[in-house]
């Protein structure tokens, strides 16, 4: 972020620098271009083959030597202009680095011949989840990848989300009356019952939308009160109604359609991927959101990651960190980390079930295991480290997530 700001500075200060000298040229341009009509015009009223008064000839002398030196001027600020601009690329580099090799050294392995078709994969599937079957298509055919769901759901949803983007409802709203029963509880249905009477107000007039709302929102009364209530007294402000002026602030996001559908779009994409257990992101899109939070964080410790210590205390599947996606990036983290070691569990060190229901490591049990062997040489018996029951290391059970 505080890169962003220091590139972000420097922008602003060569937008700010060309706005300034683009609207000083308008003007001198414009006064220039008024004198020499002028002139113009006061020559063409005398007679053909007339010479130029001394008057005349010092005012055209002056005119042209005005226009040499705005010219020499604009070129001047033209070449300030290029340095200003010039250092907003200098501040992207110093900002920001390009060359992530010494972060990601096992990068190359997305190309490899058995990585190769599973990114492609992940770059289709992508493109069909956005609704883009055509593309997909061609991608598919021309990458030579073995075919892809081509209508999945998440298409289906997404050309909803992007009807609502536009400030049409009418898709989501058939979707929402097909999964009625599931979205009982749900704020959607009213969130769109609201969108859908708000743009026939627009559309076909107030009364139309008192119609509309007459038969769908008494269903939603009880739970949407006060947002009902809003939108019934944001009707009269539509089409500049209830008089003058601006509406009130409180009904001015209702009246904004822009707003009120993007509102809505990200409310049914939650909503319906909740619904059917799907992930709001693709797992191409997961990705790089997950690889633009931690890439700064890796470049900031690479030195350290380099040393021989802090390689050897991480797995080639593990990051030396924790990344904080944000509330729309998804719950990302390990199945299992044993609670004694502190380890993330692995096919090598899988999670084992103690018959008293607490799991821990493989290679905790192992540990435990041996230091009860130590202590009891005859009964080879170890205590659950959460609680007083005992068991033989046999009886732990290896469990599995799926």
């Amino acid at each position: 972020m505080e890169s962003c700001v220091g590139v972000e500075q420097d922008l602003d200060k060569a937008i700010s620098k060309f706005n300034a000298i683009n609207d000083h040229t308008d003007v001198v341009l414009q006064d220039i271009i008024e004198q020499v009509q002028n002139l113009k015009k006061e020559i063409a009223q005398n007679p053909p083959d007339t010479p130029l008064s001394q008057t005349q000839a010092m005012v055209v002398s002056d005119l042209a030597a005005r226009v040499k030196q705005t010219v020499f001027q604009m070129s001047t600020e033209h070449r300030e202009l290029h340095a200003t601009v010039s250092r907003v690329g200098k501040s992207i580099d110093r900002h920001f680095i390009a060359d992530y090799g010494s972060v990601a050294p096992k990068a190359e392995l997305f190309c490899s011949d058995s990585n190769k078709p599973i990114m492609e994969q992940a770059i289709a599937q992508h493109i069909f989840r956005q609704g883009l079957e055509e593309v997909g298509d061609a991608f598919v055919a021309e990458s030579g990848i073995s075919p892809v769901e081509r209508t999945c759901a998440f298409a289906a949803l997404q050309r909803c989300a992007a009807a609502l983007a536009e400030g049409d409802p009418a898709p989501a709203l058939r979707w929402a009356e097909q999964h009625a029963e599931e979205l009982e509880h749900s704020p959607l249905p009213f969130t769109l019952h609201r969108m859908q009477a708000l743009k026939l107000a627009r559309t076909e007039g107030v009364g139309a939308a008192i119609a509309y709302a007459r038969a769908q929102f008494p269903r939603h009364a009880a739970r949407h009160e006060r947002q009902l209530a809003a939108c019934v007294c944001a009707l009269a402000w539509v089409r500049g109604g209830a008089g003058a002026g601006a509406p009130p602030a409180a009904y001015r996001a209702l009246l904004a359609p822009a707003a009120l559908g993007a509102a809505a779009a990200e409310l049914f994409v939650r909503e319906a991927c909740a619904l059917l257990r799907l992930a709001p992101l693709s797992p191409l899109a997961g990705a790089v959101l997950a690889g633009a939070r931690v890439l700064p964080a890796l470049h900031d410790i690479r030195a350290k990651m380099t040393h021989p210590h802090v390689i050897a205390a991480w797995s080639d599947d593990e990051l030396p960190l924790e990344v904080d996606l944000g509330e729309d990036g998804g719950g990302y983290h390990s199945v299992f980390a044993c609670p004694i070691l502190r380890q993330q569990a692995s096919e090598q060190n899988p999670p084992m079930r103690l018959l008293c229901g607490h799991v821990i490591s493989r290679d905790a049990l192992n540990k435990l295991a041996m230091g009860a062997k130590y202590v009891h040489c005859t009964r080879h018996r170890l205590k659950c480290p959460y609680c007083p029951m005992e068991q033989a290391p046999s009886e732990a059970r290896q469990i599995y997530f799926s």
